[in-house]
């Protein structure tokens, strides 16, 4: 039930339907934690985490790699945008709150991992990341070509030169900061 919780929204009565629906489609066999997001469409919080540090780094090439594997994996990709943008609203939370545990409802360790990252990144960057994936998930309402979609917003949030708009500067400014420092 910890894993469904986890992988859920953590609410253990839709923890226990959601594992009565693991239970008869994987009848007799082993359900893992990967069965479950399977089961609910949903992608693995680490992957978020990793796509944030791709970007962060500017690494566009491997952020798209991570999107090939979420197309692979036959995720949803309206539903990957809506998901990462709420990770990034998370982020930016425990950036701002002191107690936002209580206000995001992850585990303790999720929350651990937000905050590691949420100190390495400026608001202004968070909210630059935030406004381009909301952008796109109403653009993609409409749209066939929503992989290319996200794509292009993937490569927008790791290449801030890319626009000239107040956020994308900030974020240019701290990247010439950190290369100057390093």
């Amino acid at each position: 039930l910890d894993y469904i919780a986890k992988a859920g929204d953590g609410s253990m009565r839709d923890a226990l339907s959601i594992l009565d629906e693991c239970v008869s489609f994987f009848h007799d066999k082993k359900i893992t934690y990967e069965d479950i997001l399977s089961i609910l469409g949903a992608v693995d919080e680490t992957l978020f985490t990793n796509l944030f540090s791709k970007i962060q780094n500017s690494d566009s090439k491997g952020a798209i790699d991570l999107i090939e594997t979420v197309v692979r994996q036959g995720q949803e990709l309206g539903q990957f945008v809506l998901d990462f943008t709420w990770y990034l609203r998370n982020l930016l939370l425990v950036k701002n709150m002191p107690n936002a545990l209580d206000v995001i409802d992850v585990s303790k360790e999720t929350y651990d991992a937000l905050r590691e990252e949420a100190a390495k990144t400026e608001n202004e960057v968070i909210m630059r990341y935030i406004r381009i994936m909301t952008d796109l998930y109403n653009d993609m309402k409409y749209s066939s070509q929503k992989r290319i979609m996200l794509e292009i917003a993937i490569i927008k949030l790791a290449k801030p030169e890319m626009e000239s708009d107040f956020e994308s500067l900030v974020n240019r400014i701290g990247n010439l900061e950190k290369d100057i420092k390093n």
